[in-house]
């Protein structure tokens, strides 16, 4: 079967594009061949796009920056190398001719914060599959809403709720989106793991880079503000170690998908407020301390301890975590998504 799948526009965000990446490999596995739909900017963005290309050609102060670097060209570069990608779509119009274009059978929409409300209604409702027509299967893997309240307003869940009871199989990540659905759509979808969490060690290591720092390390994967976690960072300086930081705030160019996860494969220790952070310090059975980002909250990582049995990360974002339950736990729930897949995807 020929799948598209709609996620969040692939950039900086190793996360985004890892998850995507292994939701794709899965499904080859089953036998499938997934198309991942390039749904970006509309044409006001892209024609603003174009504008400010010009404007840096003709050496625009404000918009020309020789010295600028461009900081996510690696890891575009295995973008490029890894997905089977639609042409890039910037209107609704051009949104619904995608399924013939391509001859997809089915559109699978997640992972991720695809159902963030401040996210998805930028693309009026397209995430919630709308362009899709009546002879293609719609199916949610895992979507998330990133947040532990319902943002949108009356009329925007009537419109989703008759949307999505046009779907064959329905599945958010997290405890907090089973009960947003439950609650305001009237609709009880299957709790699953992150894509990312479908796939093996072994699966990785396929790609990922050999050991890059030879002494002792600690690998810091930080998406809020460094300086809450400044005093850990100079305890283990002092201790001798050497620091490997990753800060998608630094305008400093960001290393490869490769690398990235080499250094936490690695790594003594890894120190991370992020969500996938830990799914791979989890898959690589590292150690880590996680601080909860504000932005985001901590329902999804309460849900993700929770299915995984390590609630000590709960009580304790330093916790020695017993990988060996924990490895199992993971297994069980991999059987559980290709169930879910394998029965919807038909």
């Amino acid at each position: 079967m020929k799948i598209g799948i709609l996620t969040h526009p692939q950039g900086a965000n190793y996360g985004g594009v890892l998850q995507c990446y292994a939701l794709s490999t899965f499904l080859k596995k089953m036998g499938h061949t997934p198309v991942v739909i390039r749904r970006e900017g509309d044409k006001s963005f892209f024609l603003w796009e174009w504008t400010r290309a010009l404007l840096r050609i003709l050496h625009c102060p404000r918009y020309y920056t020789p010295d600028k670097i461009d900081i996510t060209f690696k890891i575009r570069s295995f973008i490029n190398s890894n997905f089977l990608r639609t042409y890039p779509v910037r209107s609704q119009k051009r949104m619904r001719s995608i399924c013939k274009d391509y001859d997809l059978q089915a559109v699978i929409v997640g992972s991720d914060q695809v159902w963030r409300q401040d996210f998805a209604m930028n693309f009026g409702y397209n995430y919630y599959l709308d362009f899709v027509s009546s002879n293609v299967t719609k199916v949610s893997y895992a979507a998330s809403f990133g947040l532990s309240e319902w943002t949108y307003t009356t009329s925007q869940t009537l419109k989703i709720k008759d949307l999505l009871s046009l779907f064959k199989g329905i599945s958010v990540r997290e405890e907090d989106g089973v009960d947003l659905c439950k609650n305001n759509l009237g609709i009880t979808p299957e709790l699953l793991i992150d894509p990312t969490l479908l796939l093996s060690v072994e699966d990785y290591d396929k790609f990922t880079s050999p050991r890059l720092i030879k002494e002792k390390y600690i690998f810091i994967y930080w998406l809020g503000d460094k300086s809450l976690v400044q005093n850990e960072i100079d305890k283990f300086k002092s201790e001798g170690y050497e620091i490997i930081d990753v800060n998608l705030r630094d305008d400093i160019e960001l290393p490869a998908i490769e690398d990235w996860l080499s250094y936490i494969k690695y790594a003594d220790k890894v120190i991370t407020d992020s969500f996938h952070g830990c799914v791979f310090s989890t898959i690589y059975n590292r150690q880590f301390i996680v601080h909860c980002n504000k932005s985001g909250g901590f329902g999804r990582l309460q849900s993700l301890f929770n299915s995984l049995q390590m609630q000590e990360k709960l009580n304790a974002g330093n916790a020695i975590v017993e990988y060996t339950k924990v490895n199992n736990c993971i297994v069980a729930l991999q059987e559980i998504a290709f169930n879910y897949l394998n029965k919807t995807l038909i």
